[in-house]
């Protein structure tokens, strides 16, 4: 039963050797029968009671009573140590007086000594001779050695005393200080199951304070990985986050990039996303939406060394997309990123100039999602590499009025005439700062301001066959909308390359340059996004020349 829940009492050697010696009594040199009264003085005298109580037991037992209650006073008025103690208290208990062999062995305390093990020992004893002989006593000696116990931080001794005497709480409490948890959960099972579910909350409590986080998420998951993410352990919370399922999962993947984000490191919460993919959970649309905007304000939208990050979030927004077709705006957002994409692979690549130029052109389309001013400035700085200075003057010269207005924290006195027969919207978010730095700032308005007084350079955009500005998709004449080159951005009127299994088309003449530039210069690059597109529009894996 639980009341004889306790450990065995068993005088250890160390114990043993405590118990004085006789000393030699000068009284008792022949016989101890011929003077007991001396001998019983000398052993008091010299502080030796365990032989005086020896000797009165065996030869003055009328005199055993006064002889206790003076070594009870001799207690009372001096600090005497661990062995003072023990010796009445074992004459005691021989005689069977186990009340006071009780108390005896409890008047053991830090006063006499500083071993704990001997404490422990002594208190134990006492308790055993309680629960055996005393069981009217037992549970005020219990509550007594347990409180003892746990004062000289005994709790698992602690726990095991209230046990024997059935204080089931508290002896859980010990055993939860004594980092006992098993000893703390059956005891709960056995004996006490409306505290069952305390054990466990303070077991995590107590490895959340301690930061064990691996043995957290093997009691409760969620408070695991939440430890790992507070700690900044993102890999391992990932890691076991992907063994919970796809819920749990997005949720810290969520909070990681956020993290992240927040720490200015958007292409960390990209390489996140690329590495555990994406949730359609609308609270998430913001991160998409904030690590998209940092993106575009720090990294180059025409420098081949950007094209992993752009193929990267091209590929993140692509799955996203896969989940929520019919979400304009990340759509849209997709399109941006495929654009940066194609336009960064023609770098370096003479061939593909053009193609690229188109691209930045293309882009433009979506300026009420990416960043305006810089947006219009590398349409304008390319358009100018390649003499599209009539486009480049307009780009460029819209650059300079969006720069005018973020200074001014208005769009109010943006003019809109130069776009007013395009898809180029007009309802932009202006940054809160620049995203050109001011010496490029600087050496483009010069260049506006001389070409404006160059005759041969004019203030408009330049129109295709049907009249209209040749970037857009909308014919504003008949508002008929044009099929977009799944390469380039621009609207396709003839000669298009079509692609089985979606309505996607190419501009032929585009389509084939890019492929042979693939061809003859090995691109890595040029290949991933030939390699995107037979992903998404069912492109062939190795295209070659169209003369349809």
């Amino acid at each position: 039963s639980a009341g004889m829940a306790r450990r065995s009492f068993v005088t250890s050697p160390s114990t043993s050797n405590r118990i004085c010696k006789p000393l030699p009594a000068p009284a008792l040199s022949r016989s101890p029968t011929s003077s007991p009264e001396l001998a019983v003085k000398f052993y008091k005298d010299s502080g030796h009671w365990e032989d005086a109580l020896r000797l009165t037991q065996e030869y003055l037992p009328h005199k055993l009573q006064q002889i206790q209650d003076e070594y009870e006073n001799y207690l009372a008025t001096t600090s005497g140590g661990g062995d003072d103690i023990m010796a009445p208290a074992k004459t005691w208990e021989a005689n069977g007086d186990y009340s006071r062999a009780i108390e005896a062995y409890l008047k053991m305390t830090v006063m006499q000594t500083t071993d704990y093990a001997l404490l422990e020992e002594v208190w134990y004893k006492a308790l055993e001779l309680a629960l055996k002989f005393v069981p009217m006593k037992a549970g005020s000696v219990g509550n007594t050695v347990a409180e003892r116990l746990a004062e000289i931080s005994r709790y698992e001794s602690a726990g095991e005393a209230y046990l024997s005497i059935e204080r089931y709480k508290e002896c859980i409490d010990m055993f939860i200080a004594g980092d006992k948890w098993d000893r703390a959960r059956v005891v709960a099972r056995e004996h006490a199951p409306q505290f069952e579910q305390r054990v466990e909350n303070e077991y995590v409590e107590s490895l959340k304070k301690r930061g064990k986080a691996e043995e957290l998420a093997n009691v409760d998951v969620i408070a695991g990985l939440d430890l790992l993410a507070n700690r900044g352990q993102w890999s391992k919370c990932l890691q076991t986050a992907e063994n919970e399922g796809r819920e749990v999962l997005n949720k810290y993947v969520a909070l990681h990039a956020a993290q992240l984000l927040q720490d200015a490191q958007p292409i960390q919460a990209l390489g996140v996303f690329t590495q555990y993919g994406t949730s359609e959970n609308p609270a998430n649309y913001n991160l998409y939406r904030r690590m998209c905007n940092d993106l575009f304000l720090t990294e180059s939208f025409s420098s081949l060394t950007a094209y992993k990050t752009w193929a990267a979030l091209r590929d993140v927004l692509a799955s996203l997309v896969e989940k929520m077709p019919q979400n304009k705006e990340f759509n849209s957002l997709l399109q941006c990123a495929h654009l940066l994409a194609v336009r960064t692979s023609a770098a370096g690549h003479k061939q593909l100039f053009e193609i690229g130029v188109k691209a930045a052109v293309a882009l433009l389309r979506y300026t009420n999602y990416i960043v305006p001013d810089k947006a219009f400035y590398e349409a304008g700085i390319a358009c100018r590499g390649v003499n599209w200075n009539n486009m480049a003057f307009v780009f460029l010269n819209r650059f300079l009025d969006i720069c005018d207005a973020i200074e001014d924290g208005s769009t109010d006195m943006l003019d809109h005439s130069d776009f007013s027969d395009t898809d180029i919207p007009y309802d932009i978010v202006l940054p809160e700062d620049f995203s050109i730095p001011e010496e490029d700032r600087e050496e483009a308005k010069e260049w506006v301001l001389a070409v404006s007084m160059d005759q041969r350079v004019q203030q408009v955009l330049n129109t295709d066959e049907r009249g209209c500005y040749e970037g857009s998709l909308l014919n504003v004449h008949n508002n008929v909308t044009s099929p977009m080159c799944i390469l380039t951005g621009y609207p396709v009127l003839r000669g298009e390359v079509v692609f089985k299994n979606t309505s996607s088309v190419a501009n032929k003449d585009d389509w084939n340059v890019y492929v042979m530039a693939r061809k003859v210069s090995h691109s890595v690059e040029c290949q991933d996004v030939l390699a995107y597109l037979q992903h998404s529009t069912g492109a062939p894996a190795n295209p070659s020349y169209s003369f349809a």
